[in-house]
C-alpha cells in the first residue's frame, strides 16, 4: 500500500487544538458552526486554510464540497445564506443529489467550477472538457498523515453519519476490526485524526462517501458498504464513474477486499490534482500548486525554478485572459447585486407597494 507520507510535505502540519481561524465567510458546507461535523461535510475547512488566498470570482456562496447542486437547495441556499432567492453560487467539484435536472431558475444562479463526476456532468450539460474530481482527493496536498495505532494495519468500518447501529452490531455485520463514525468535535486537530486513522487502515469498509474519497486520495484498498444505510445511490455511482470504477456495494469486508482486488483495483484511474486546483474559484497558493504538479508528474522534484514558472505559466488560472474572464463575470454579477439599493432610493417616494414591486422585478421573485 502507498501512503502519503512519501509526499513531498504539506503546509500547516501542527494543528491547533481547537476550531479553525475564520476564513470567507460565503464558503458555506452542512450545519456550519456546529459543535459536532460529519468530517467528510467539515473538510472545507481545511481546503480554505491550506489553499485558498482570495476569491477568483465573486459569488454570494461558495460550495466547495457535497451533494449540494439541487434545484430546491439552490434556492435554500440563498434565502437562508443571503437573505433572498436570488444570486450566485460558485459550485467547486460539488455533486448533484439525484437525477433530475436543475430547473432554469436554479441553473441561472450557479456557477460551475468542475464537478464530482461524470453523472453530474451531463446532467448539467457540462462539456466533455469539464474537470472531474471530489476535492477530497486533493487530502494528501492538505495533509500528511501520521500514523494512527487505532486502525493500523486493520480492517475498518465507516457507518453512515446517520446510523443507528451500535457497534457490537456493526462489527458483527461487516466482518470489520475496527468502527470509525464520521461524526468528529469541530476542530482541526479532529479533522487531521480522522484522515490519519483512515489513511493508517489495511481496509476500508464504508457507508460514508467521503470515506471511500479519503482511502481512495491516500491509496487504501476500500469498498463501497451496504449495510441497510446507503444514503443517496446518485453520489455513490457519480464518484465511482469519475475513477472508473463500477458502483458495487457489498455488505461484508471479505467480498470487498476481494473486489477490491480483483476488480476495482485493475480498474481504477487516478485523477490527476493540478486540474481539480486550476478550475477552483478560489486562487491557490503557489506552493500548493507546485506540489500537485509534482505529484501529477508534470515537474519533477528536482526543477529548476525555470521549470517551475513554465510549468505555473501553463496553468488556465494563472493565464491573462482568463483572470480578465472572471473579473468581467465578477463585476456583472456585482453591478446587478448593487442595482437594487440605488432603485429602492429612488422609488421610495412611490410607497411599500411599490417598492415590494420593483424588488419582485428585480430579483425575479415570482
Amino acid at each position: 500500500m502507498e501512503h502519503a507520507a512519501t509526499l513531498p510535505a504539506a503546509p500547516g502540519r501542527t494543528p491547533p487544538a481547537t476550531g479553525f481561524r475564520e476564513h470567507d465567510p460565503r464558503i458555506q458546507y452542512f450545519v456550519k458552526g456546529a459543535p459536532v461535523q460529519n468530517f467528510g461535510d467539515y473538510l472545507p475547512e481545511l481546503l480554505a486554510k491550506e489553499f485558498f488566498l482570495h476569491p477568483r470570482v465573486d459569488a454570494d456562496l461558495y460550495r466547495l464540497i457535497g451533494s449540494v447542486i439541487e434545484s430546491s437547495w439552490v434556492l435554500r441556499d440563498l434565502r437562508h445564506h443571503v437573505g433572498t432567492t436570488s444570486g450566485r453560487i460558485a459550485y467547486w467539484g460539488c455533486g448533484m443529489r439525484d437525477a433530475r435536472p436543475l430547473d432554469a431558475r436554479a441553473r441561472s444562479m450557479c456557477s460551475f467550477f468542475g464537478v464530482r463526476g461524470p453523472r453530474t456532468r451531463e446532467l448539467l450539460g457540462l462539456p466533455a472538457s469539464t474537470v472531474l474530481g471530489d476535492p477530497g482527493l486533493l487530502a494528501p496536498l492538505f495533509h500528511v498523515p501520521a500514523p494512527a495505532p487505532a486502525t493500523a494495519g486493520r480492517v475498518i468500518c465507516i457507518p453512515h453519519i446517520h446510523d443507528a447501529k451500535g457497534d457490537a452490531e456493526l462489527l458483527a455485520i461487516s466482518g470489520a476490526e475496527v468502527v470509525l463514525r464520521p461524526q468528529i468535535d469541530a476542530s482541526e486537530a479532529a479533522l487531521r485524526r480522522i484522515l490519519d486513522q483512515i489513511a493508517s487502515a489495511r481496509f476500508v469498509l464504508t457507508a460514508s462517501l467521503h470515506g471511500a474519497i479519503i482511502a481512495c486520495a491516500y491509496r487504501v484498498p476500500f469498498a463501497f458498504w451496504d449495510n441497510g444505510h446507503v444514503d443517496i445511490v446518485f453520489k455513490w455511482q457519480d464518484f465511482a464513474g469519475s475513477v472508473g470504477l463500477p458502483a458495487t456495494f457489498v455488505s461484508h469486508a471479505d467480498p470487498g477486499q476481494a473486489l477490491y482486488d480483483e476488480v476495482l483495483a485493475p480498474a481504477l484511474r487516478r485523477l490527476p490534482l493540478t486540474p481539480i486546483l486550476d478550475v477552483c474559484p478560489f486562487a491557490i497558493r503557489p506552493q500548493v500548486l507546485v506540489q500537485a504538479l509534482m505529484l501529477d508528474g508534470r515537474l519533477a522534484p528536482q526543477a529548476t525554478p525555470h521549470e517551475v514558472m513554465a510549468a505555473l505559466d501553463g496553468l488556465a488560472s494563472l493565464r491573462h485572459g482568463a483572470v480578465l474572464a472572471l473579473q468581467d463575470a465578477s463585476a456583472a454579477h456585482r453591478a446587478r447585486r448593487d442595482r437594487l439599493p440605488d432603485l429602492l432610493r429612488r422609488r421610495l417616494g412611490g410607497g411599500i407597494e411599490s417598492a415590494k414591486a420593483l424588488i419582485r422585478h428585480t430579483l425575479r421573485i415570482r
